[in-house]
């Protein structure tokens, strides 16, 4: 658990160098929370996106909106009964250490960057899953799991 907590730090402090939007400014623990409002970005389209890629994350609202129909967020580093993917308990118990999360930073932001342009350009929330996969890009970012090289990532971002 020590080094699950040091990963999902090693990640947060990856997307802060970054300039991502924390909500909570870091982590004491394997969750982070992501702002996606600096993207442009809402929780759904993003979630979608990843969820494409074969990474699970969780939309969620944040302090301030109002309502729930557009989460302006996400929750990273969570495992649910369905999916392990981009969870921070399971990418260390592959042999995960604090560097192999910047290159999970590098995923995430390309994930959120296709995300936004896909929003602008298609209005994904309304655009087919069908659809989806005739992205260029998304289907790049879904190709690259065999070069990112580390333990388990392989396993666990099965695209």
């Amino acid at each position: 658990m020590h080094q699950v907590k040091k990963n999902a730090q090693a990640l947060a402090s990856s997307l802060l160098k970054r300039k991502c939007k924390l909500i909570t400014g870091g982590t004491d623990n394997h969750l982070l929370l992501l702002d996606l409002k600096p993207f442009g970005l809402t929780g759904k389209v993003y979630e979608k996106v990843c969820e494409m890629c074969h990474v699970t994350l969780n939309k969620i609202a944040i302090f301030g909106e109002n309502g729930v129909s557009t989460p302006g967020g996400v929750r990273i580093g969570e495992c649910s009964s369905h999916s392990i993917k981009a969870c921070t308990p399971a990418m260390t118990s592959t042999g995960c250490l604090e560097s192999d999360f910047d290159t999970i930073t590098n995923f995430l932001l390309r994930a959120a960057h296709i995300a936004s342009t896909m929003q602008y350009d298609h209005k994904l929330q309304k655009t087919s899953v069908k659809s989806l996969l005739k992205n260029k890009d998304l289907l790049e970012l879904r190709s690259q799991k065999p070069q990112l090289a580390m333990p388990g990532f392989d396993i666990l971002m099965n695209c």
